[in-house]
């Protein structure tokens, strides 16, 4: 049975694969003279493979979006976020604006910290 692993490790190949044909196409087209008609077709055939590649890395970033840990990340995003909304509700008057800002700005540190540490 394959593993993440295995499929992650196989499009990354592909990708390199890709690559590697798009910069020989490049290299390919640049030796040919500015006036030789195969160089329109190829520059169709770089844009194709170019769009290939892309759907790749948009398969790879749709199933990180799917990810069991993106997952988790989310849900303490979340609880964090409810926790500084909960918090920054309650600054209504000038005293509560006063004495509640340190807790207002240790909820957003949690959050801020939430997103760079990725969860």
């Amino acid at each position: 049975m394959a593993t993440e692993k295995d499929i992650t490790d196989q499009r990354d190949g592909d990708v390199q694969l890709l690559d590697g044909k798009i910069s020989e196409a490049i290299t390919i087209k640049n030796g040919l003279a500015i006036d030789n008609p195969q160089r329109v077709d190829l520059s169709t055939t770089i844009n194709d493979l170019m769009r290939s590649r892309t759907d790749m890395h948009i398969q790879e970033l749709k199933a990180g979006l799917n990810s069991a840990q993106l997952a988790a990340a989310l849900a303490k995003l979340t609880t964090a976020s409810d926790d500084l909304k909960n918090k920054a509700e309650k600054m209504k008057t000038v005293t509560t604006f006063i004495s509640r800002t340190n807790a207002v700005i240790g909820a957003s540190t949690k959050v801020t910290n939430i997103i760079k540490n990725g969860g």
